[in-house]
């Protein structure tokens, strides 16, 4: 008998500093599943990061990877939809990012292995360093470019801005007045020092997503929804109950009903142990 639905951000939600689910934690969602609890998964991380974070979780679940852009049936990898960004928004970014540090990089999907198309010479060699960390996280070789005229694909699930926080809000104003896209600043779980814009398709939405994936699979409520950043704000407000992480920006912890303890305490067992006592 199905109790309710649970659905969850990732990464600074339910992993450790090694972006791995905690045993406590993995043991405490078996259980839940077991007693009738159906879960939902949606990150801003590509698929490749998100299967090197859940590989302790042996029931199925739903998956959203980078930020709704492809939603998929676990185990079985099955596509339930998806929502691309066109060739013409990577050739505007490029005219926009004129004149501003770095760069940006462009993902190019789960079935690729998540590989990324980017300009090496666009980064300083503090940024070349954090980018062979993410390359490493990928299932395929990133592919290098001179510029972003590419041929191998026409659509793509996410445009990467990577920067500092006040570059970054500045061009973030300039992308807001560009129809069909939606975009989050936030700051990278990884390096902890550069600030990143996630750019996707406006329907690439984390509460968009578990919607969806509410509606096709005739998932129950209550809804209990989880995050700890910028781009779980639309995941926290589909929810019945809303869980921030502590620490979380000010924005999140505003409409949150539970502030949990930190991931690395594992708090999203405190966290969901009190949602569910309601």
């Amino acid at each position: 008998m199905h109790k309710g639905t649970i659905a969850l951000d990732i990464d600074g939600t339910i992993t450790n500093r090694e972006h791995q689910i905690p045993d406590g934690v993995a043991t405490y969602f078996e259980n839940l599943h077991k007693e009738g609890w159906q879960f939902i998964f949606v990150t801003g991380r590509a698929f490749s990061f998100a299967m090197m974070a859940l590989p302790k979780l042996t029931f199925p679940y739903l998956l959203a990877v980078q930020n709704g852009a492809d939603l998929i049936e676990m185990p079985s990898m099955k596509k339930v939809a998806r929502f691309y960004l066109k060739i013409d928004v990577v050739e505007l970014l490029d005219q926009l990012y004129e004149g501003n540090e770095g760069d940006f990089i462009v993902y190019a999907g789960y079935e690729k292995g998540d590989l990324c198309y980017f300009r090496p010479d666009r980064f300083s060699d503090e940024m070349q360093d954090y980018l062979k960390q993410v390359e490493r996280l990928s299932a395929s070789p990133w592919i290098r470019l001179e510029s972003f005229k590419i041929q191998e694909q026409s659509t793509f699930p996410l445009i990467k801005c990577i920067g500092s926080k006040e570059m970054l809000e500045g061009f973030n104003q300039k992308l807001l007045a560009i129809e069909g896209l939606k975009t989050t600043l936030i700051k990278d779980p990884i390096s902890r020092v550069f600030y990143l814009i996630l750019i996707t398709h406006q329907e690439a939405d984390k509460g968009i997503a578990v919607n969806k994936f509410m509606e096709k699979f005739q998932l129950k409520r209550p809804l209990i929804t989880g995050g700890d950043d910028n781009n779980d704000i639309p995941l926290l407000k589909v929810g019945d109950v809303r869980i921030a992480m502590d620490g979380a920006p000010d924005a999140l912890q505003n409409i949150a009903h539970i502030i949990a303890p930190p991931a690395d305490r594992m708090g999203i067992i405190q966290g969901i142990e009190e949602a569910i006592r309601g």
